[in-house]
């Protein structure tokens, strides 16, 4: 696992780098530094072009008693991501050491029941030509020769299958518009970004990992739920990178 983290991380192509006030994705250097034009991130472009005009249901989300008041859902989803994103780059050793807010320890625990160890997060893939930038939240191994993506909620519960009785765009137009539908989305734009990088390709495989999938990974109070990204949705992903570019 140590190659393959070291390996994940030295490769990826760009980094998320300070712009005044603001943050944006940016191409980086050899040297860590960022280089090139701000690259747009594709939350707001999917929001904006692919999803239709409704609001799937949702039953809010799970905050626990340390996140109440104004923004407690922001915080909490800020402080979990921050300390997830920590310990996902550094060892079991490591993780077992360290003091985690539930939700991090669930995320953490989640993983191990469904067999993926942490390689790292917030590793982040570009697309320079179309101008896109995003993030996979964890990246993980599971066995020997898949990597996964992973994309991750925290604290969103419900059922998030359940959707706004309406679809989205095209080249979505067959897809009910719901909050699973969105995360695959998302996280089909973030697969195919990672698949163009040929070089990463080449040195993964020559590790023996033969294998690149995703998955959304749902983490509330009370029950995880996993849902491996479909192939219809995984093959779609460099349309919806065209269409929202």
């Amino acid at each position: 696992m140590r190659g393959i983290r070291a390996l994940v991380q030295k490769l990826a192509p760009g980094k998320l780098a300070r712009s005044g006030k603001f943050a944006c994705y940016r191409a980086r250097t050899s040297s860590n530094r960022p280089t090139g034009p701000k690259l747009r991130g594709i939350t707001k472009l999917l929001a904006k072009k692919l999803y239709s005009t409704a609001t799937p249901p949702s039953d809010g989300s799970w905050r626990g008693g340390a996140w109440q008041g104004a923004g407690g859902g922001l915080r909490r989803g800020k402080a979990v991501d921050a300390q997830v994103s920590r310990l996902a780059k550094g060892s079991e050793a490591m993780r077992k050491r360290s003091r985690m807010l539930k939700l991090t320890r669930l995320t953490f625990n989640a993983l191990a029941y469904h067999g993926l160890v942490p390689v790292d997060a917030q590793r982040v893939v570009i697309d320079p030509e179309r101008g896109l930038g995003t993030a996979a939240d964890v990246v993980c191994m599971r066995g020997n020769a898949e990597l996964v993506l992973v994309e991750l909620k925290t604290g969103f519960g419900g059922d998030r299958t359940r959707d706004a009785g309406t679809c989205m765009q095209k080249p979505l137009a067959k897809a009910k518009d719901s909050h699973i539908n969105r995360h695959f989305a998302q996280l089909a734009v973030t697969l195919h970004l990672f698949n163009r990088e040929k070089r990463t390709l080449a040195k993964l495989l020559a590790k023996g990992v033969d294998r690149v999938a995703g998955c959304v990974l749902y983490v509330d109070g009370d029950v995880s739920e996993k849902f491996e990204l479909p192939q219809w949705w995984a093959r779609r992903g460099e349309r919806i990178a065209d269409r929202i570019s």
